[in-house]
């Protein structure tokens, strides 16, 4: 004998389930970073499309647009080295602080940190329609990730 339900219970059963809580900030740099780390850090193709959920369209773009760039073997590359992590040597870890929210907008430190050294990245994020993502890169000199592109 099959059991009887409830129609207000059959009712709540239709309902759609609200889709997951979207990302805080912190949250999108942790998981960019923890894959970043997991996969490999060299600056390539692929490991730019990996991290295409947490950035910017407009950043994105831009990240393959140097990417696509020809490579002219007698001058030193736009980017050497790894731009996430400000490094040529791949760091150990990583931390994420926290940043404060205005707006639309925050910067989330990141401390990297072996080899006998540690620096910060700070990750500038907007909240776009599908969340927060990372526009662009500040290292400890005060250049950008955007501003070394397409030099």
């Amino acid at each position: 004998m099959l059991p009887c339900i409830p129609p207000l219970l059959i009712a709540a059963m239709m309902v759609p389930v609200p889709p997951p809580k979207a990302l805080a900030p912190v949250e999108v740099a942790r998981a960019l970073f923890a894959d970043h780390f997991r996969h490999g850090m060299g600056f390539t193709k692929a490991s730019v499309e990996r991290k295409a959920k947490w950035l910017t369209p407009d950043f994105l773009a831009q990240l393959n647009t140097e990417l696509a760039r020809p490579n002219n073997p007698d001058e030193v590359p736009n980017i050497n080295g790894d731009p996430f992590t400000d490094s040529q040597e791949y760091p150990k870890k990583f931390v994420v602080g926290k940043g404060e929210i205005r707006g639309g907008a925050t910067r989330i430190p990141v401390i990297f940190s072996g080899n006998g050294r540690r620096r910060t990245v700070a990750l500038k994020m907007r909240n776009t329609a599908e969340g927060w993502r990372v526009d662009d890169l500040v290292y400890e000199d005060g250049r950008t990730l955007r501003g070394l592109l397409g030099k």
